[in-house]
């Protein structure tokens, strides 16, 4: 009751909102937030108001309780947002694009060039029927955190090429890091990570579209191979002796503390560990894991967890497409995204010269940035596949590491899962734009 009485609450307070008598047109753009907290989209708002005299764009903000509930009876009352925030996935949320609800953006992406700005893979993920439905909205990587402390003080340097991985692992061994890598595998999630960059690494990001939208599968070499190697550093101690005991905040805490070496984690933890440590965060630093295999790239790992849509029945697309712009393709509104925390999608190294973000944020960023020709891979598959596949791949993880199952066993599972969702239709839709 209370979610509905507060989605007919948000829907008048939206009818009721008057119309600059000033503005050629008014955007209004839904947010997920408390209102009368500040965000840092009303500091976009303003900064836009203020040099486009001709649009007003006004921000309205509830809590994510009651933003779902009230924005679909808006939408198809037409009455709704201009330009909101919304889930993601491959063509989704699928129910609003075949409602007609929002508009597509497909000539959009042509004429603003976009295809600049938002990375093929993260096209694929806003995208259905070769048509973009969504501007990709924050980004989240993954990469190696380490302490360059223990590095400096055991003549480690940080490595290039798989070799020098090796080496580094091996001088934390000896030097009684009984876990050079702190994994946290207790809690099955955080493995997926090394799961999602190492597929990656494998099969690049054409053999992973291959099985998400293709005639690819779990079971194709890239990824037992994969699996294998995960296995075999696992054998070999490189997550301690017993990763699947420890837990991911527990292995957090000994990694600040400076009790593990090394982690593969994501830009998430670095408030919590600027808590952690004090004036001793300058000891840690961030670096893109090297290519396993010889002729492998470093694909970036990259995710969204939102993208922005636009009312199909809006009045203002264009100006909502103005705002986009502003917000994600001007230097302007990149550096006040990533000022708030909020990573855009695109390349950073403008942006990053310009913003004022912690040390370690900038050094994953970098890390990211400086191979995204290579193309991108999902940094969470776990979040873009079926739950069922999810909870195979989760317990078939735990059991690669310890040893209970092997590489072949666990991509079996795998594609036996992924199989049984494709023929319930739980994949999500084949994404991508058609070429002009």
């Amino acid at each position: 009751m209370k979610a509905i009485i507060g989605a007919s609450a948000l829907i008048a307070a939206f009818l009721a909102m008057p119309i600059s008598a000033h503005a050629q047109s008014e955007v209004v753009v839904w947010v997920a937030g408390e209102p009368g907290q500040t965000t840092v989209y009303d500091d976009l708002a303003a900064a836009f108001n203020a040099q486009n005299a001709a649009t007003t764009v006004t921000v309205v903000k509830n809590s994510s309780d009651l933003f779902n509930p009230a924005l679909i009876p808006a939408l198809s009352a037409g009455e709704g947002p201009d330009l909101f925030s919304f889930g993601t996935g491959p063509g989704q949320p699928a129910a609003l694009i075949a409602g007609g609800l929002v508009a597509d953006l497909t000539d959009a992406y042509f004429e603003h060039g976009w295809g600049a700005t938002i990375p093929a893979g993260i096209v694929a993920q806003t995208s259905s029927d070769g048509k973009l439905w969504a501007f990709g909205n924050e980004v989240e990587t993954t990469g190696m955190f380490y302490n360059k402390a223990i590095f400096s003080d055991h003549g480690i340097e940080v490595p290039t090429n798989w070799a020098e991985m090796e080496v580094v692992v091996s001088k934390l061994q000896q030097a009684g890091f009984d876990t050079p890598i702190g994994l946290g595998a207790a809690d099955k999630w955080p493995i997926s990570h090394w799961q999602s960059m190492m597929f990656g690494r494998y099969a690049g990001p054409e053999g992973i579209e291959r099985v998400l939208f293709g005639d690819g599968a779990w079971t194709d070499a890239p990824f037992v191979a994969a699996s294998a190697k995960l296995q075999e550093m696992g054998k070999a101690g490189w997550f301690g002796p017993t990763p699947v005991a420890i837990g991911y905040g527990e292995l957090m805490d000994r990694f600040w503390a400076g009790e593990v070496p090394m982690t593969f984690t994501g830009p998430w933890v670095i408030g919590g560990g600027t808590e952690a440590t004090g004036d001793r965060i300058g000891e840690f630093g961030v670096f893109a894991v090297p290519p396993i295999e010889d002729e492998q790239k470093i694909h970036p790992t990259n995710s969204i967890g939102s993208g922005w849509y636009i009312r199909e029945s809006s009045e203002n697309k264009e100006a909502a497409i103005d705002f986009l712009n502003f917000m994600f393709t001007s230097t302007e509104g990149r550096v006040a995204l990533l000022n708030a925390g909020t990573v855009p999608v695109g390349p950073l190294d403008t942006a990053l010269a310009e913003a004022k973000m912690p040390a370690l944020a900038v050094d994953i960023w970098k890390a990211s940035d400086d191979h995204a020709a290579n193309g991108s891979v999902p940094a969470f598959l776990d979040t873009i596949t079926p739950g069922s596949l999810t909870t195979v791949s989760y317990d078939g993880l735990q059991a690669l590491l310890l040893d209970v199952m092997t590489a072949e066993e666990f991509a079996a599972e795998m594609q036996n899962a992924w199989v049984a969702a494709k023929e319930a239709g739980e994949i999500m839709l084949p994404g991508g734009i058609a070429e002009r």
